[in-house]
């Protein structure tokens, strides 16, 4: 969404020379230094008085699968269609991991503690839903979700950006099944294992936020995520 924001403010897009430089537009510093209508707080509502207050939420199973996927997943966990990962990120939280792959269970398990904007809960940074005029969970909005949010600005915004979860939920994969026979039990004890330590650790991003902890549905979810993926990628 930064991006979108980028380019709503500027009208113009991303400079160039940020992406080569490795400096994304979610830090909202390269490129937005240059516009006089922006502003970076360093506290949220109510902390910090604003006009308008527009917090966007993701679900956490599928926040932290993306964040796997963008920042921890090895090469081999890729697919096609499916191949992006920031090199740059991965590379140097392996080197400090002292790692070369880390699978999404491992990630879940015994990486989720160490603090990064990426995976950090949602209520850490944003605390109640009270404190903003506007909520959108970023994996159901429509063509009016982010019209107050224009309104604010004075200028049209249009999230461009589709998230891979609520994409790749759409299509079945069929050719290849996590796992099959006298392994199903197995795995489907060690998926619910997952599934318990993402609810225990976003706790409060579920309660705070309605988000529900469905071990059937999320179970599904999660197969149908990683069937595209060798086994060992789980």
């Amino acid at each position: 969404m930064a991006l979108e924001f980028y380019e709503a403010l500027a009208q113009s897009p991303y400079p160039k020379s940020c992406i080569e430089a490795n400096r994304w537009a979610q830090y909202f510093s390269c490129g937005f230094d240059k516009i006089p209508t922006f502003r970076l707080h360093e506290h949220i509502p109510p902390k910090t008085k604003v006009d308008y207050g527009l917090l966007i939420l993701r679900n956490p199973l599928h926040r932290v699968l993306s964040a796997w996927r963008s920042k921890a997943r090895s090469k081999k966990c890729t697919s096609r269609g499916d191949k992006r990962i920031d090199t740059i990120d991965r590379d140097a939280i392996y080197k400090r991991w002292n790692t070369d792959f880390v699978s999404f269970s491992q990630f879940v398990w015994g990486k989720l503690d160490q603090d990064n904007i990426h995976w950090n809960p949602q209520f850490d940074v944003c605390d109640e839903t009270s404190h903003y005029d506007d909520v959108v969970d970023l994996e159901k909005t429509n063509p009016t979700s982010f019209t107050p949010f224009s309104k604010a600005l004075g200028v049209p915004f249009i999230m461009k950006h589709v998230h891979s979860s609520k994409k790749i939920m759409k299509h079945v994969h069929s050719s290849k099944k996590i796992v099959s026979g006298r392994k199903l039990e197995a795995a489907e004890k060690k998926m619910k294992n997952v599934l318990k330590r993402i609810y225990t650790f976003y706790s409060e991003d579920y309660e705070q936020y309605g988000f529900k902890c469905n071990t059937t549905e999320d179970m599904a979810f999660l197969a149908n995520e990683f069937s595209q993926y060798p086994r060992k990628c789980f």
